[in-house]
C-alpha cells in the first residue's frame, strides 16, 4: 500500500553513468542498498548522483568531492527522507533552509572520520554538530554503534543497525571444485595487500588474481604468481568470480583508520552469495554476518603464516564445500537486498 513518502537516495559515487543495462542481469542491486525494493514496502524512492547536475565528465573530475555533495542538496526539499553515505556535507543547509526532510546517514566510515578528526578541535566539534542535525544513523554493524556510543556519545536513540545486502541473483553459486585462481577483490584502504603478497611468496604454485586500485600497491613489489587487474567492470568481475576457487579477503586490523568502518563487507556478501569457500581477517563486524569454520575460515591479521595454513586447509574439497554451501545459504536467506530495504522502510516510518 503506497503511502505517498518520498525517499531520495544520494550517492558519493557514480550510478547513472555507470550502472546501464538491466539490474540483476547486466549489474547487481547491491550499491543501491535495496532502493529498488522500497517500493514493496510503500515508499517511492530514487536516487540522484553528480551526473544528474553536471553532464561534463572533466568537469566532475575537477570538481572537489565536498562541493559535489553541496549541489546535490538541490534535490533534498522534494522529498521525505535524503538517505545516504555522504549527506554530512547536506545536513549544514537544513537549518539554513528550514528544511522538514529527514536526514538518515549510512554510516560507511563515520567511526573512523570522527578517531582521525579527534586532535582537530575545530573539524570534531563541527562532524559532532552535524551528527546532531542528523535524524538517524544507519549502523552496518553493532560494533559501529557501541563505538559511536561509548568513545563519542552519539545519542544510542539515533542509531539503528541494519545489515548489509547483497544481491543473490547477480552473484550465482560458482562451481569452483576445478578452478584455479585464489582471487582478491577489493579497493578501499583498508585492504592488506603487503600481507597478500607475503602470502603469494609462500604459495609459488598457487595462481593468485587481485582486482584492485593502483593506490593499493603503488609502494609493493608484485610477486610473480600474481596478476594484478585494475578498474574491472562488473560484469568481468562476475566473470572472475566464475573461475575462481576460493576468495580471500585480507585487511588491516580494527585499529587501521584509514578506510571504511567495516572494509570487505560488500565483497565478503558477493563472495557468500557465490558460493566461494573465503577466508577473512578477523574484522569486528564479521560477529553480525559470519561464524568462524561454520560460513569461512578467519585468519589473524598481518599473519601470512596463518593465512597459508588456511589455504592449505581448504584443499579438503569436503571442508570447502560445507563451508561454501553454508555462506551462500545464509547469504540468501539472511542478507538480500530487499531484507535490507525492508529493514530500512521500518525506520523511515519510524521517522515520518
Amino acid at each position: 500500500m503506497k503511502n505517498n513518502f518520498k525517499i531520495l537516495y544520494l550517492f558519493s559515487g557514480k550510478r547513472s553513468n555507470v550502472y546501464q543495462g538491466e539490474m540483476h542481469k547486466d549489474y547487481p542491486d547491491t550499491p543501491f542498498y535495496g532502493l529498488n525494493y522500497l517500493s514493496d514496502f510503500g515508499f517511492e524512492a530514487e536516487y540522484k548522483d553528480i551526473y544528474d547536475i553536471l553532464k561534463s565528465k572533466k568537469l566532475i573530475q575537477k570538481l572537489p568531492f565536498v562541493w559535489q555533495h553541496i549541489l546535490l542538496t538541490k534535490f533534498i526539499k522534494n522529498y521525505n527522507i535524503v538517505f545516504g553515505s555522504s549527506i554530512l556535507y547536506n545536513v549544514i543547509f537544513k537549518k539554513i533552509f528550514g528544511l522538514k526532510t529527514k536526514y538518515v546517514l549510512l554510516n560507511i566510515s563515520l567511526n573512523n572520520t570522527l578517531f582521525r578528526n579527534k586532535k582537530n578541535k575545530f573539524k570534531y566539534r563541527l562532524i559532532k554538530y552535524l551528527i546532531n542535525q542528523l535524524d538517524a544513523i544507519v549502523c552496518l554493524s553493532h560494533f559501529q554503534i557501541d563505538d559511536l556510543v561509548n568513545n563519542y556519545q552519539v545519542d544510542k536513540h539515533k542509531l539503528f543497525f541494519v545489515l548489509l545486502g547483497v544481491d543473490k541473483d547477480f552473484w550465482t553459486e560458482v562451481d569452483f571444485v576445478n578452478n584455479a585462481n585464489i582471487l582478491v577483490v577489493g579497493k578501499d584502504n583498508g585492504r592488506d595487500y603487503k600481507t597478500l603478497f607475503e602470502v603469494a611468496k609462500k604459495l609459488p604454485n598457487e595462481k593468485f588474481v587481485v582486482v584492485c586500485g593502483r593506490w593499493n600497491i603503488h609502494d609493493l613489489r608484485v610477486p610473480s604468481n600474481v596478476r594484478v587487474i585494475f578498474g574491472l567492470p562488473i560484469k568481468e568481475l562476475q566473470i572472475l568470480y566464475k573461475s575462481a576457487k576460493m576468495l580471500l579477503l585480507i585487511t588491516h586490523n580494527d585499529e587501521h583508520l584509514d578506510g571504511s568502518d567495516c572494509s570487505g563487507q560488500t565483497v565478503l556478501l558477493d563472495a557468500m552469495s557465490s558460493g566461494l569457500p573465503i577466508i577473512v581477517s578477523r574484522k569486528k563486524y564479521l560477529e553480525d554476518y559470519v561464524r568462524d569454520k561454520e560460513e569461512l575460515l578467519t585468519v589473524n591479521f598481518y599473519d601470512a603464516g596463518d593465512i597459508v595454513a588456511k589455504i592449505k586447509m581448504l584443499s579438503d574439497q569436503k571442508l570447502a564445500g560445507r563451508l561454501a554451501e553454508a555462506a551462500r545459504s545464509k547469504a540468501i536467506s539472511c542478507f538480500s537486498s530487499r531484507q535490507m530495504a525492508e529493514n530500512l522502510s521500518q525506520i523511515f516510518k519510524q521517522l515520518l
